[in-house]
Protein backbone atom coordinates (compact mmCIF):
# COMPACT_ATOMS: atom_id res chain seq x y z
CA UNK A 1 0.00 0.00 0.00
CA UNK A 2 1.36 3.38 -1.00
CA UNK A 3 1.89 5.82 1.85
CA UNK A 4 1.29 9.51 1.15
CA UNK A 5 2.79 12.29 3.26
CA UNK A 6 1.60 15.88 3.27
CA UNK A 7 3.71 18.89 2.40
CA UNK A 8 3.36 20.05 6.00
CA UNK A 9 4.66 16.72 7.28
CA UNK A 10 7.64 16.81 4.91
CA UNK A 11 8.48 20.40 5.80
CA UNK A 12 8.62 19.40 9.49
CA UNK A 13 10.58 16.18 8.85
CA UNK A 14 12.97 17.16 6.02
CA UNK A 15 16.05 16.47 8.13
CA UNK A 16 14.82 12.97 9.09
CA UNK A 17 14.20 11.61 5.57
CA UNK A 18 15.89 11.20 2.21
CA UNK A 19 14.05 13.11 -0.52
CA UNK A 20 14.05 12.14 -4.19
CA UNK A 21 12.79 14.15 -7.15
CA UNK A 22 11.79 11.56 -9.75
CA UNK A 23 10.29 13.87 -12.34
CA UNK A 24 10.05 12.35 -15.81
CA UNK A 25 8.28 13.72 -18.89
CA UNK A 26 6.99 12.01 -22.01
CA UNK A 27 9.50 12.46 -24.85
CA UNK A 28 7.08 14.48 -27.04
CA UNK A 29 6.89 17.24 -24.41
CA UNK A 30 10.51 18.29 -25.11
CA UNK A 31 11.00 18.92 -21.38
CA UNK A 32 14.19 17.98 -19.57
CA UNK A 33 13.41 16.78 -16.04
CA UNK A 34 16.99 17.25 -14.83
CA UNK A 35 17.05 20.86 -16.04
CA UNK A 36 13.73 21.37 -14.24
CA UNK A 37 15.33 19.94 -11.08
CA UNK A 38 18.30 22.28 -11.39
CA UNK A 39 15.97 25.28 -11.65
CA UNK A 40 13.80 24.41 -8.65
CA UNK A 41 13.62 21.52 -6.20
CA UNK A 42 12.90 20.83 -2.56
CA UNK A 43 15.97 21.61 -0.51
CA UNK A 44 17.96 18.47 0.27
CA UNK A 45 16.40 16.40 -2.48
CA UNK A 46 18.40 14.39 -4.98
CA UNK A 47 17.43 13.74 -8.58
CA UNK A 48 16.39 10.18 -9.42
CA UNK A 49 16.81 9.77 -13.19
CA UNK A 50 14.20 7.24 -14.28
CA UNK A 51 15.81 6.82 -17.71
CA UNK A 52 19.36 6.26 -16.44
CA UNK A 53 18.21 4.13 -13.50
CA UNK A 54 16.48 1.66 -15.81
CA UNK A 55 17.96 -1.16 -17.88
CA UNK A 56 19.44 0.88 -20.71
CA UNK A 57 20.32 -2.30 -22.64
CA UNK A 58 16.68 -3.33 -22.98
CA UNK A 59 14.71 -2.52 -26.13
CA UNK A 60 11.75 -1.76 -23.87
CA UNK A 61 11.53 1.50 -21.90
CA UNK A 62 12.12 1.65 -18.17
CA UNK A 63 12.74 -2.01 -17.48
CA UNK A 64 14.09 -2.81 -14.02
CA UNK A 65 17.83 -3.09 -13.59
CA UNK A 66 19.54 -6.12 -12.07
CA UNK A 67 19.68 -6.25 -8.27
CA UNK A 68 23.42 -5.46 -8.16
CA UNK A 69 22.92 -2.37 -10.32
CA UNK A 70 20.01 -1.24 -8.13
CA UNK A 71 22.18 -1.54 -5.03
CA UNK A 72 24.81 0.63 -6.74
CA UNK A 73 22.22 3.26 -7.73
CA UNK A 74 20.79 3.45 -4.22
CA UNK A 75 24.24 3.55 -2.63
CA UNK A 76 25.28 6.40 -4.94
CA UNK A 77 22.19 8.30 -3.77
CA UNK A 78 23.35 7.85 -0.17
CA UNK A 79 20.34 5.72 0.75
CA UNK A 80 20.39 2.71 3.05
CA UNK A 81 17.69 0.15 3.89
CA UNK A 82 16.97 1.97 7.17
CA UNK A 83 16.24 5.35 5.55
CA UNK A 84 12.76 6.77 5.22
CA UNK A 85 12.45 8.02 1.64
CA UNK A 86 9.99 10.61 0.36
CA UNK A 87 9.56 10.76 -3.42
CA UNK A 88 7.97 13.57 -5.38
CA UNK A 89 7.71 14.65 -8.99
CA UNK A 90 6.71 17.61 -11.10
CA UNK A 91 5.20 15.63 -13.93
CA UNK A 92 1.84 15.01 -15.56
CA UNK A 93 2.55 11.26 -15.59
CA UNK A 94 3.05 10.94 -11.80
CA UNK A 95 6.53 9.45 -12.24
CA UNK A 96 7.11 9.34 -8.48
CA UNK A 97 5.03 6.16 -8.46
CA UNK A 98 7.51 4.46 -10.79
CA UNK A 99 10.38 5.31 -8.45
CA UNK A 100 8.33 4.10 -5.48
CA UNK A 101 7.69 0.80 -7.27
CA UNK A 102 11.43 0.26 -7.83
CA UNK A 103 12.14 0.59 -4.11
CA UNK A 104 9.27 -1.74 -3.19
CA UNK A 105 10.29 -4.30 -5.83
CA UNK A 106 13.85 -4.43 -4.52
CA UNK A 107 12.71 -4.92 -0.93
CA UNK A 108 12.80 -1.51 0.75
CA UNK A 109 10.50 -1.52 3.79
CA UNK A 110 7.16 -0.22 2.50
CA UNK A 111 6.69 1.66 5.77
CA UNK A 112 9.85 3.64 4.99
CA UNK A 113 8.93 4.89 1.54
CA UNK A 114 6.36 7.59 0.85
CA UNK A 115 5.04 9.78 -1.94
CA UNK A 116 4.62 13.52 -1.42
CA UNK A 117 0.92 14.23 -1.84
CA UNK A 118 0.58 16.87 -4.55
CA UNK A 119 4.24 16.75 -5.52
CA UNK A 120 6.36 19.79 -6.26
CA UNK A 121 3.40 21.70 -7.69
CA UNK A 122 1.56 21.66 -4.36
CA UNK A 123 4.79 22.42 -2.46
CA UNK A 124 5.36 25.51 -4.59
CA UNK A 125 1.67 26.53 -4.57
CA UNK A 126 1.85 26.64 -0.78
CA UNK A 127 4.91 28.90 -0.94
CA UNK A 128 7.24 26.37 0.64
CA UNK A 129 10.97 26.88 0.13
CA UNK A 130 12.71 25.54 -2.98
CA UNK A 131 16.29 25.92 -4.13
CA UNK A 132 18.30 25.62 -7.33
Amino acid sequence: MMKLVTTTWLEKNKKKVKILDSTWHLPNTNKDPYKDYLLSHIEGSKFFDIDKNSDEKSDLPHMLVKKEKWEEIVSNLGISNDDHIVIYDNSEVKSSCRCWFNFIYFGHDQNLISILDGGLKKWQFEGKFTTD
